[in-house]
Parts: C-alpha cells; sequence; structure tokens
C-alpha cells in the first residue's frame, strides 16, 4: 500500500480543547495520532468538512501548550455509534509551535526506534 501522507503520523494520545467558534462551549477530546500537519480525534458531534476549529493542544510530559487553527479535512461516522472520527489539518501554526511539534515527533521516532 502507498502511503498518501506528506507527514509520518505517531500515535500519540494527547489532551485536546476545541471550538469551533471562539468564545462558544469549549470540548475537550484526547488525539488518536499527530503530525507536523495534521491529527486525528474522535468527536459527538458533526462537523463540516472545511470548517476551521480553534484548537489547544496539551502536552502531557511538559507544560507546553499548542494554540492554533485546524481546518477539518475529512469526517466519517463510526459505525453503530454517535460519534464521528475527524482528521484535520494545521493552518496558520507559529513558527515556535512548528518547532516544538517537530521535535515532539521526533523525540518519539526516536525512543521507538531503540
Amino acid at each position: 500500500m502507498i502511503e498518501r501522507r506528506r507527514c509520518v503520523r505517531i500515535p500519540e494520545s494527547l489532551s485536546i480543547v476545541y471550538e469551533v467558534v471562539p468564545g462558544q462551549t469549549r470540548k475537550e477530546y484526547i488525539t488518536k495520532d499527530i503530525s507536523q500537519g495534521g491529527m486525528r480525534f474522535l468527536i459527538n458531534e458533526f462537523i463540516s468538512k472545511d470548517s476551521r476549529l480553534r484548537i489547544k493542544i496539551s502536552f502531557h510530559e511538559t507544560l507546553f501548550s499548542l494554540e492554533i487553527w485546524v481546518k477539518c479535512a475529512w469526517i466519517r461516522k463510526i459505525p453503530y455509534s454517535d460519534r464521528y472520527e475527524i482528521g484535520v489539518e494545521f493552518v496558520d501554526m507559529p513558527s515556535k509551535a512548528g518547532d516544538y511539534l517537530i521535535g515532539f515527533i521526533k523525540d518519539y521516532l526516536d525512543t521507538k526506534a531503540k
């Protein structure tokens, strides 16, 4: 099978909080995986493709967190459930946040390679 992704995804469970419109109810979830370009997680409500979300990602081993805008790249209903799986791509990520994320993924891959 040919890999279509541009970035390596790592199976990491990170705490996230998102809001579809700033100031509306914030919802908390856990990521299924994350890459330099985006992430995947489960949610309890439908969000339209191409919707923009504001997300805060907390890295459990450090005090660092990222607050960034993402775009819904895809969403699919989980069969026999009221939940959805969603894939988002990062947009307008500050360079400091991008550098941290690259380092986090590299450290993860280096640890798994040992």
